[in-house]
């Protein structure tokens, strides 16, 4: 986890992002680096609140707004001390996010509901975080707006199915499993998991990981309640758990336990696809 791709927007969710991108650089020893985007439509509209601005007005109002953000942020990296660099461009953020991704070791992001940004082209939170997931080749962090860091060394809790995702994500956390206190593999039993949690446990003990394993029915919830609850009973600091869905058309379709996850996560999430 040497590079850390960091989603930039003027968001309710910008506080927690950054503190668990300085956490798990602090960690790693790694390197931020900072990716703030202006679709191509702030260009053409402005935001809701600038009003009607002839064009080199509204293209100052928005190069303004953007610069504002930028140097708020860089206040908080210079005064962390750790490694970073920062990116301005245009477009759309999952396509710049995704291009840039090729040479992260992990991506950055907020999940949840959505209260209004600068720099979000109208896009709802979940469906940025879910089309990223989806589409990089990099793992994605999803920290919840409310989070006040990410405990790298906690207790982590990996969801598991035996799914292709769930392989690929308990792949790409290997680095930060070496480091948790306690990992313990949940299936939900109703979930007919292709592999046996006992694979997964037998994989991480050649890394040198020791899991703990047990099952759980599903709550009447869903699969997605019952990892909540097995979550707050075993006092975890974060989850891994595979993406589930495809991307087509722009339009990134989701099974339901992923779905909910990234509606309102309760603790940083760590998926791949």
């Amino acid at each position: 986890m040497k590079t850390i791709l960091l989603h930039i927007a003027d968001d309710d969710g910008l506080a927690a992002r950054l503190q668990a991108a300085f956490d798990l650089a602090r960690a790693f020893g790694g390197h931020v680096t900072c990716l703030q985007t202006t679709p191509y439509a702030d260009y053409a509209l402005g935001d809701a609140g600038m009003g009607a601005f002839p064009v080199t007005e509204l293209l100052a109002a928005v190069e303004a707004q953007r610069d504002a953000v930028k140097a708020r942020v860089v206040v908080h990296l210079e005064a962390e001390g750790v490694s970073w660099d920062y990116r301005l461009c245009d477009g759309d953020a999952g396509d710049r996010l995704v291009e840039a991704a090729r040479l992260a070791d992990v991506v950055v992001l907020s999940a949840g509901a959505v209260r209004g940004a600068i720099g979000g082209g109208g896009r709802a939170r979940a469906d940025l975080a879910g089309d990223v997931a989806i589409r990089a080749p990099a793992p994605v962090l999803l920290v919840p707006v409310d989070s006040h860091g990410f405990e790298v060394t906690g207790p982590a809790l990996v969801a598991w199915n035996g799914s292709q995702e769930a392989a690929a994500a308990l792949r790409a956390a290997l680095p930060m499993l070496r480091l948790a206190s306690r990992v313990e593999i949940l299936t939900v039993v109703e979930a007919s998991a292709e592999i046996a949690g006992l694979a997964a446990a037998e994989w991480l003990s050649r890394h040198g990981i020791h899991a703990e394993l047990f099952e759980r029915a599903p709550d009447p919830a869903g699969v997605d309640a019952t990892i909540r609850a097995v979550a707050a009973e075993r006092g975890a600091a974060w989850l891994v758990m595979g993406a589930y869905g495809h991307s087509r058309l722009r339009e990134t379709l989701f099974g339901g336990v992923t779905r909910n996850l990234l509606a309102a996560p309760s603790y940083p999430l760590l998926m791949d696809h």
